[in-house]
């Protein structure tokens, strides 16, 4: 038990072959990481103007230029309906469970 107790917390990067400067990127990239969660987490000014906030403006660029680049007949709902009715390899997913066929999923993220 005393030599566990010895034992440091945390493995340094040479056990794992690792150069010494690796676990000072590690935390220097973990510590901005931190820092950026942060900021972005904190409470924004809220003044009493028409400012609009950042996820604001961009609902609204998507909604002024990239839905009208959709074509008419985009039906999300109906392409999900599609995708279920489509039978993948024998074996690969369950029947009507579009979400469980990786070529039913590939095409899902391309439509």
């Amino acid at each position: 038990m005393e030599y566990i107790n010895k034992m440091p917390a945390n493995d340094g990067p040479p056990i794992f072959g690792l150069h010494p400067n690796a676990d000072l990127t590690f935390r220097l990239q973990e510590s901005v990481a931190m820092i950026n969660v942060l900021l972005d987490t904190m409470p924004k000014d809220s003044g009493g103007g028409g400012g609009m906030s950042r996820e604001d403006t961009v609902k609204e660029k998507i909604e002024k230029e990239l839905l009208p680049m959709l074509p008419v007949d985009f039906i999300w709902i109906d392409i999900q309906e599609r995708l279920k009715n489509l039978r993948g390899p024998k074996g690969l997913g369950e029947a009507g469970r579009y979400d469980l066929i990786p070529l039913n999923i590939f095409l899902s993220q391309e439509i």
